[in-house]
């Protein structure tokens, strides 16, 4: 599925509506804020991580790629068991695309002290990942290294969506050098001079580049929050970013 849209970046440069794909977002928390306004003609994966957000998120249009999971900011808050059985009946009715967003977050002090139950809950999802073949959306911050732990088992899915991927490019490589059919996507932060971000952009092989907007998060200074609509001008800089290997 991915792959397709990855390309479709390549073979755009106006964007138009026809074009237009966001790896990941979250509808739920949009659509309770009022900007849930999706453009015509568009695709995008929305995580929803409570039985609350997936019901609002169920009932989107049919363009929102369907995706859930136990997010690892909310190890220590959540109900492991309940949540793991509420996935693993929407696998069995096949209600969802992707698995996630799921792994590791251990940027503040208070979510490194979940660091146990981060690891429990993405053990479960991988699990059902290989189970049902599905791909997975991964967000990691400040642990890329785990992601080298588990790639013998990441190389046995699917795909896997990095979102917002945080590393240098030598890591993003490496993880496809390893075998795993890994795609990552980049949102605002390549609007924000992240050097990481455009690096990424820029080396990596174009057809595993894929737009988001993680919205309502990841704004601007200045912005309230980021809306879906935000993934064209995104795309754009995409294309900016890579069309400069060609000139340097």
């Amino acid at each position: 599925m991915l792959e397709k849209f990855a390309k479709n970046i390549q073979n755009n440069t106006n964007f138009s509506q026809k074009t237009l794909f966001d790896a990941h977002f979250h509808y739920a928390v949009c659509k309770e804020m009022g900007i849930c306004e999706l453009p015509e003609n568009w695709q995008g994966i929305s995580c929803a991580h409570s039985r609350h957000e997936f019901e609002i998120q169920s009932a989107a249009p049919a363009g929102v790629i369907q995706s859930y999971g136990m997010h690892p900011q909310n190890a220590a808050n959540e109900n492991i068991k309940e949540s793991a059985a509420f996935l693993e009946q929407l696998l069995i009715k096949n209600l969802i695309s992707f698995i996630g967003e799921a792994g590791f977050d251990y940027f503040t002090e208070e979510f490194r002290n979940a660091a146990t139950l981060q690891e429990e809950i993405f053990n479960i999802q991988l699990d059902l990942a290989l189970n049902y073949k599905k791909p997975l959306v991964i967000h990691c911050r400040k642990a890329n290294h785990k992601l080298f732990e588990y790639s013998k088992k990441l190389k046995q899915l699917p795909e896997v969506l990095f979102h917002s991927f945080m590393g240098p490019p030598v890591e993003a490589q490496a993880l496809l050098n390893r075998g795993i059919n890994g795609y990552f996507s980049f949102g605002k932060q390549l609007l924000n001079g992240n050097k990481k971000a455009i690096a990424c952009v820029r080396e990596l092989p174009p057809e595993r580049v894929l737009s988001e907007t993680d919205a309502p998060f990841q704004f601007l200074k200045g912005e309230l929050y980021t809306t879906p609509s935000d993934v064209k001008t995104i795309s754009t800089q995409i294309v900016n970013i890579q069309n400069q290997r060609y000139q340097n």
